[in-house]
């Protein structure tokens, strides 16, 4: 009987040692930590991919250039500021908006352009004066019921060389001159006469509307810094 008794409390405590070291298993537990890591991980995830997708900010230009486009009737008269040296060769295109072009995309620099209006309509370049004036000029503006993008535009390849160099003892060198964009691309077709590399160099745009839209006429256009490659089609 004694015997008995303590197979009895020996089972009775195996039970209860066996009980208290269980380990529970809770797949609905389990589950919920497995979320919680997983929408960690995506959160992070998403953090670093909008980090990654952030553009840096343009390098300033080594030069300035602080101009202004005044729009009246079918005349454009520029005039501005630079630290550029006098004589350097300020180049202008004017080039129109495609009819259906957008004043969104105009504004956000998608829009597709028509062919540039010829230099002998619209008119030639400008130049630096001594004291950093830009030459005031103006130019003709041949239809004030359409649309237009008006590009200056800075290339120190195509200035003389005394203004090569002056531009050299001002910013080291021509290639490597803080904020330079690419004007036009690579022509591997070019001439001898002029290499295939892509012309680099400083832009800076105004976006001229319609003479009865918003900064169409009796304007005066701040230009602002353009994105380089402009020939958007």
């Amino acid at each position: 009987m004694c015997r008995k008794i303590v197979v009895l409390v020996l089972l009775t405590a195996s039970c209860l040692f066996l009980t208290a070291c269980r380990v529970v298993f809770d797949p609905f537990a389990q589950n919920a930590e497995q979320k919680e890591v997983q929408k960690e991980h995506r959160q992070k995830a998403d953090v670093q991919e909008q980090e990654d997708v952030v553009e840096e900010e343009p390098e300033e230009p080594a030069f300035k250039i602080d101009a202004t486009l005044t729009l009246d009737g079918e005349n454009m008269v520029i005039s501005g500021e630079t630290d550029l040296p006098p004589d350097t060769i300020l180049e202008i295109r004017l080039k129109p908006y495609k009819g259906n072009a957008t004043l969104e995309e105009i504004k956000e620099g998608t829009a597709g352009t028509l062919h540039e209006v010829p230099a002998n309509t619209v008119g030639i370049g400008t130049s630096v004066e001594e004291g950093g004036s830009i030459r005031e000029k103006t130019y003709y503006r041949p239809d004030t019921s359409t649309r237009y993008r008006f590009e200056l535009t800075f290339v120190p390849a195509d200035q003389e060389e005394r203004i090569k160099q002056q531009l050299i003892d001002q910013a080291g060198n021509l290639d490597e001159l803080a904020g330079l964009q690419v004007l036009k691309e690579a022509d591997p077709q070019a001439s001898v006469s002029r290499s295939d590399d892509p012309v680099m160099g400083y832009i800076q745009t105004v976006n001229i509307m319609k003479a009865d839209e918003e900064n169409g006429d009796g304007a005066t256009l701040e230009f602002e810094r353009g994105k380089g490659v402009t020939d958007a089609s």
